[in-house]
């Protein structure tokens, strides 16, 4: 049998929130996109910090939560949508930054979009089943949206927000333990964030900021393309609940992408029948979309700020080129 493995830390970094009145006032966000989302506003770190000093921060105060030592890190994964240097990878930045030590330690990126903070602990956990038992894996992903390659406010219908989150994990012990975990790819899906148009010379620059809603289908596309979504949020969540051994009416919260009112309900919460109440609805309007961190980070929220009570934990996933992860975490505390 496969050992548990389990969350013994996790923590946020979250600048301060930036009004979305104010970027309707300034002509910045569309007050038809304000309404549709009903978000209030959106994290904004000031000029000078980037993603990966997010993801630091969080991985310290998750490292210090978890009572682990430094050393028994084998495994650092990172994830970023919009990496502040082309051409580099931020998990040996974080990895030198943290003190941690040189040699035993895997340290390397990986890039799922919003669905690498959960990719990366399925891999973590694989990993540290085949490893010693006193080692430990840290998963970290954070996001800064600056232009010219994002605008937080018209890049997507959803504003952006900045943030970082960490987990520490390990097959010893923590507050929480993975009790089941699914992936699921869509090729089908796959042009909607690249769009339909051939490749380029100049598709990687960056000399404008990406507009993800004119890369989407169209017409029927789009039809489609929902009914794909919704069978891939459907089929992932089902497999994640049937692998923990429970059924869904034991799910005491849920937290998916930050992605505003009207999407999630439509694209997660309508083909799962859970409500607004289910979701940190009320803090992910403050955040906005923090890419892949969102999950994690509302994970946190609930956990340490809201103290919620609670057994089991639904956490969902979904990025770019239509893969989607889901990850049921039980309260070993409770």
């Amino acid at each position: 049998m496969l050992r548990d493995v389990y969350l013994a830390g996790i923590g946020s970094a979250l600048p301060p929130m930036e009004s979305v009145d104010a970027a309707v006032a300034a002509g910045r966000y569309e007050a038809e996109l304000a309404a549709r989302t009903q978000q209030v506003s959106v994290t904004v770190a000031p000029d000078g910090t980037e993603s990966p000093d997010l993801a630091v921060d969080a991985a310290r105060l998750a490292l210090r939560r978890a009572g682990g030592n430094p050393a028994q890190v084998a495994m650092l994964l990172h994830g970023m949508l919009a990496p502040p240097v082309a051409m580099w990878h931020g998990a040996g930045y974080i990895h030198r930054q943290l003190g941690l030590p040189a040699g035993g330690c895997a340290a390397t990126d990986l890039d799922a979009g919003c669905a690498t903070a959960l990719i990366g602990l399925e891999t973590a956990s694989a990993y540290l089943r085949s490893r010693d038992e006193d080692e430990l894996a840290v998963v970290t992903a954070a996001d800064c949206w600056r232009l010219p390659m994002v605008d937080r406010w018209r890049t997507a219908a959803c504003p952006f927000g900045d943030g970082g989150v960490a987990v520490v994990l390990s097959s010893r012990g923590g507050f929480a333990r993975i009790a089941g975990a699914a992936s699921l790819s869509e090729p089908f899906l796959e042009p909607i964030n690249r769009g339909y148009d051939p490749f380029t010379a100049d598709g990687a620059g960056h000399t404008r900021p990406i507009v993800l809603r004119d890369r989407g289908g169209r017409g029927d596309d789009k039809v489609a393309q929902w009914s794909a979504v919704v069978k891939a949020v459907q089929g992932v969540v089902s497999e994640a609940v049937r692998r923990s051994g429970i059924d869904m009416s034991q799910i005491d919260h849920f937290v998916c992408p930050f992605i505003g009112y009207e999407q999630i309900a439509k694209q997660f919460l309508e083909p799962l029948s859970f409500d607004m109440g289910a979701v940190p609805w009320e803090f992910a309007r403050r955040v906005g979309h923090i890419g892949a961190a969102d999950p994690l980070v509302g994970l946190d929220h609930l956990i340490h700020t809201e103290r919620v009570s609670w057994r089991y934990i639904l956490v969902l996933g979904a990025g770019l080129g239509g893969i989607f992860n889901a990850m049921v975490i039980e309260n070993t505390e409770a």
